[in-house]
């Protein structure tokens, strides 16, 4: 019977260490979507780039809300996706923010797995912070593994993870 117990307990602690990590989402509250990261997440992205904050639902322009939920078939959250983007069977977030000392709109994926690892996937130097015109989106019956960055009304570019990094497609100017 102390064999049987031992045995047990051994394979708990066992499933315990072989737990996939926790995944990221989205929330919706009363001031919009909210991007909960785990917090291996979280400090690969505080790490990757200090003070990062997500672009803020108001400082959008009210056309790319009202757009991207028309193209889209329903309400998105703008800064932020979530998705498996490199296949590997957790959920990666994408997000969309500036850092202090950075004046540029940045594009950062926060890959999840044993070790999460934050990496650029977009700079934008030219943007206006009171009025922003570029979005994330993940379009119903788009491609696993892919997103777009949308520059409203000029041009979308689809991101696609290969080979350790994301790639983009631009479509427009």
């Amino acid at each position: 019977m102390g064999t049987l117990i031992r045995s047990f307990a051994l394979v708990l602690a066992l499933s315990a260490c072989a737990r996939k990590p926790d995944d990221p989402r989205l929330e919706f509250a009363n001031i919009g979507f909210m991007l909960h990261l785990p917090p291996a997440m979280q400090q690969a992205l505080d790490a990757y780039a200090p003070g990062f904050r997500s672009v803020k639902i108001n400082s959008f322009r009210s056309d790319v809300s009202q757009f991207a939920a028309e193209a889209a078939g329903g309400m998105q959250p703008l800064f932020a996706t979530v998705a498996d983007f490199d296949g590997d069977g957790t959920l990666d977030a994408i997000v969309e923010g500036t850092a202090p000392g950075d004046s540029a709109l940045r594009v950062i994926a926060i890959m999840n797995g044993a070790a999460p690892k934050a990496l650029d996937v977009e700079r934008i130097p030219l943007y206006d912070a009171d009025a922003v015109g570029v979005y994330l989106s993940r379009p119903t019956g788009s491609p696993a593994g892919s997103f777009e960055l949308v520059d409203y009304p000029d041009s979308t570019t689809t991101y696609r993870y290969t080979g350790g990094r994301f790639v983009g497609t631009k479509k427009g100017n």
